[in-house]
């Protein structure tokens, strides 16, 4: 039987199989058999045959509906999981889970959206080529003046062209009403794929507009080699989610570790990483290299210092130092640890670098503050605590700076890390007040950023809104710069839409303060 010729049982979809059995039992066997045994019967089939316009055999025609079968199962199949792919990744960095949709969308949305726009040229191709090549070669092969070309022929037994005789499979996909399935799920996958990219277009236009004029919060002129634009598609897809530090890296191996006090769990340390060339260092002045002083995040409990997700050597191939610090955490400390303590770390490690920056070749005359979550509150309110000339300005990472006015708005999600390392004997108003960076603002504070997602679940972004409000009525630089539909830990990934902002920003923002 000729269906032993298949490779697999799929093709038996759609009864092509019972379709060539008949066809067998009601004609193609019988003439088989009378022209085998009936020499003188030949020339009358002959003779037949060329009176009349060219046909397939039947079970030609079935065996070829077979091919087509199997072809068009192993595709379809191959398009099932390229659409579970696509609208996994799609409605997974379209729901606010925290850094979960962070993390998706650093490590798939890039490119998987590569993949869904190369599908969708291979489908508008395909069925572009059915529209126009498919009626023409039907209407010629039927006139028996065209035999079916090599692309027609081509096209059928892959089963997803159905362009010309032999007649098409029945289950060939871009039959009318699967194309308008497929289209229809193609633009669903890419509403949802690139909502976060198009929602971010008036924030890339207000950023870059921000950058182009200048001024104490960013320079571009004094930048080194920095980003040309807020966002580059190209580089979101490829390389994308393959580059999640963008050729970068933390650079742990050129690190001077430090312990900066005792008594401390986990080790009161700093590491200082400094910039190299060919081997030996080159400060940017005769005063050393400016400082970014790094505090780390991870909920006032966890995190280790030197692991930020915007790179360590980016800073330092752009003449940098980078010193990057390790506070006590209450779960690890026999008794416990506050947020008052954890503060007081972060001012002995820049108290300890400004006393021996100036033979680690660093100007402690500019030092920018940088912290992300838990480390943006401590660098916020320590930065200005402080209010140490030599602190030229402070980047904030969606942090949680402001305890008090996200108490008074109803709490939620924070209360409990908060109740972590606020002493038992709390009178809480107070010590809201007192752990708040917006206390210890003036106008004679410096300089801030502020980068944050409008979907943080976890810090709401209507704190730094309050952080901002107050610094602006005190007449302090600043910018919020807000990343649509972003969660925490927005800059994950360094082609993400979040990472590319914050980097845009921040390398202005650095070139302008230091």
């Amino acid at each position: 039987m000729e269906s032993e010729n298949c490779e697999v049982d799929a093709c038996a979809c759609f009864g092509a199989m019972a379709d060539d059995e008949e066809e067998e039992e009601e004609g193609g066997g019988l003439v088989e058999n009378s022209a085998a045994h009936d020499p003188d019967a030949m020339p009358n089939l002959l003779d037949e045959d060329l009176t009349r316009a060219p046909t397939m055999d039947p079970r030609n025609q079935s065996q070829e509906r077979r091919r087509s079968c199997c072809c068009c199962s192993c595709w379809t199949t191959i398009a099932v999981i390229i659409h579970i792919i696509i609208l996994a990744a799609a409605i997974l960095g379209m729901i606010p889970i925290g850094v979960m949709t962070s993390v998706m969308r650093a490590f798939m949305s890039g490119v998987v959206t590569f993949i869904w726009l190369v599908y969708c040229c291979v489908s508008v191709t395909s069925n572009l080529v059915s529209f126009f090549i498919g009626p023409a070669r039907k209407e010629k092969h039927s006139d028996g003046d065209d035999p079916p070309s090599r692309l027609s022929d081509l096209c059928n037994k892959m089963g997803c062209l159905c362009v010309g005789p032999p007649p098409p499979s029945a289950c060939c996909w871009n039959k009318i009403p699967w194309s308008i399935a497929i289209s229809l799920l193609l633009v669903l996958e890419g509403i949802l794929l690139l909502t976060p990219v198009l929602a971010s277009v008036s924030s890339f236009h207000s950023l870059d507009s921000d950058s182009n004029s200048g001024g104490i919060i960013f320079d571009e002129a004094k930048a080194v080699d920095p980003r040309p634009s807020p966002f580059s598609f190209g580089q979101y897809m490829l390389p994308g989610s393959f580059s999640q530090f963008g050729g970068y890296d933390n650079n742990a191996g050129r690190a001077k570790t430090f312990k900066y006090k005792d008594g401390c769990e986990p080790e009161c340390e700093l590491d200082i990483h400094i910039p190299k060339s060919n081997g030996e260092s080159t400060p940017s002045s005769s005063s050393g290299y400016p400082v970014i002083f790094h505090i780390h995040g991870g909920g006032w409990d966890s995190g280790e210092k030197s692991t930020p997700l915007v790179p360590i050597s980016y800073w330092l191939n752009r003449n940098y130092a980078f010193v990057s610090i390790q506070y006590r955490f209450p779960s690890q400390t026999p008794g416990g640890a506050t947020v008052f303590e954890q503060l007081d770390d972060v001012q002995d490690a820049f108290d300890y670098i400004t006393s021996i920056g100036a033979e680690e070749g660093l100007d402690t005359s500019r030092v920018l503050f940088f912290g992300d979550s838990a480390g943006g509150h401590l660098a916020c309110t320590v930065a200005y605590r402080s209010g140490a000339p030599g602190i030229r300005g402070l980047v904030n990472l969606y942090g949680a700076t402001e305890w008090e006015y996200y108490m008074d708005s109803g709490g939620g999600y924070l209360e409990g890390l908060f109740e972590k390392v606020l002493p038992s004997s709390a009178t809480a108003k107070d010590d809201y007040r007192n752990v708040s960076c917006s206390t210890y603002a003036t106008s004679a504070s410096a300089p801030i950023l502020t980068v944050h997602g409008t979907w943080d679940t976890l810090v709401p972004m209507a704190v730094s809104e309050h952080l901002h409000s107050v610094v602006t009525t005190l007449g302090v630089s600043n910018l919020l710069v807000e990343v649509p539909l972003a969660e925490h830990v927005l800059e994950a990934g360094f082609y993400s839409v979040g990472g590319q902002m914050t980097i845009f920003a921040m390398e202005r923002f650095v070139a302008a303060q230091l």
